[in-house]
């Protein structure tokens, strides 16, 4: 049986886990099932053990969330004997691993959520922000004769002009997110309720004060008969939380913190409609799981997301930074109740295009490419 060794900064047990880990656990947790071998090295976290078994997939943690990637510079070699995986799966998530430059006989998969590029500095401060713009600019240099696996086709884009190769493009191969239509689906028991979610981590990237400054505007257009829960934890909710006391809308927004998975489901199958802010995202995976419900979405127009929306049909684009229009597309969706249930039914059907298992399908596709060649 062949055996991979991924490499990723966060398990699922950390509680600072999010969409990237969604999509590595729920890839590869299929893969362990099908042909493979897993082994998931990951950071320690506080209460975390150095090794544990999940799943079938054995985890592996070393170092923490400041000094993961140092770490993995200092044992990979250490790790890879020990484990002898037929590939690496390095996980091009905020800092890269440089697996290649430490690792000379072994194939290594680049798995790309998204590039930050420029958009890093709307999170961090210049001197972060310039570190993290430069360890990405060096990816064409140490992964120049890897295979690629990336999220979107908006990834892929980003990465072909990062490299500026031509003959890149049959190496960088789309593998979208899926969705477990077990746990996410329409519950029409449920009567849909006035308000409006946004559900992710809580990052400035993420630009979730757009989405206040437009409740803001409607408020004073005298729309107000709704409510916004924004879901989830982050280092930005201070800062969202004194804007939306400042814009006197503490009556209309509520900051629900850290959820259950049960109750973000319950959360998308009573709102109305879900809004999304990003600035930049590998894959719109919070858009689809609102869509599975059968809740329409509000996104901005930014790459990755302009993937996941099909326009006038499942939900509205708006200009990123557009608060002005984003708050007329939310008049739209607050008005019309034939308008959300049509953009619903439809939404429904458009997730289910996308499926964990198809995408296993298409990861084990690449990988044993990757290991072919």
């Amino acid at each position: 049986m062949p055996k991979i060794l991924l490499i990723n900064w966060r398990c699922p047990k950390n509680p600072l886990a999010g969409g990237a880990e969604i999509y590595a656990w729920e890839i590869f947790k299929r893969l362990n099932k099908m042909d493979y071998e897993v082994t998931y090295l990951a950071e320690k976290f506080p209460g975390s053990e150095e090794k544990e078994e999940m799943e079938g997939i054995k985890i592996r943690r070393i170092g923490n969330k400041w000094t993961f990637n140092f770490s993995v510079y200092r044992k990979i070699k250490e790790v890879v004997e020990e484990e002898k995986p037929d590939i690496v799966i390095d996980d091009l998530n905020k800092i890269p691993f440089y697996s290649p430059y430490f690792l000379k006989n072994i194939p290594v998969l680049a798995l790309v959520m998204h590039l930050f590029r420029q958009s890093i500095f709307f999170e961090t401060n210049i001197f972060f922000g310039s570190y993290v713009y430069f360890t990405e600019a060096l990816i064409p240099y140490i992964y120049k004769d890897n295979y690629f696996a990336c999220l979107s086709e908006s990834t892929k884009e980003d990465l072909l002009k990062l490299f500026k190769r031509k003959n890149l493009e049959n190496k960088i191969y789309v593998v979208p997110p899926g969705i477990d239509f077990n746990k996410y689906k329409p519950d029409f028991s449920k009567k849909k309720e006035r308000i409006i979610c946004h559900v992710g981590r809580l990052k400035r990237y993420k630009s979730v004060h757009h989405l206040i400054y437009a409740v803001k505007i409607l408020k004073d257009k005298k729309i107000d008969n709704f409510k916004v829960l924004i879901v989830g934890e982050g280092d930005d909710k201070e800062r969202l939380m004194t804007l939306t006391k400042k814009l006197n809308l503490t009556k209309v927004i509520e900051f629900t913190g850290y959820v259950s998975e049960e109750e973000k489901i319950n959360i998308y199958q009573k709102s109305l409609f879900l809004v999304e802010n990003s600035i930049k995202e590998g894959w719109g995976l919070i858009v689809m799981e609102a869509n599975a419900c059968g809740t329409p979405v509000i996104s901005a127009k930014s790459p990755g997301l302009k993937e996941t929306v099909i326009e006038g049909e499942t939900g509205f684009f708006y200009p990123y930074g557009a608060v002005d229009i984003l708050a007329e597309k939310m008049a739209i969706l607050l008005a019309n109740e034939r308008l959300r249930e049509e953009m619903g039914k439809k939404a429904i059907e458009w997730a289910r295009k996308f499926s964990w298992e198809n995408s296993a399908s298409l990861m084990k596709e690449v990988i044993e490419l990757a290991i072919k060649k």
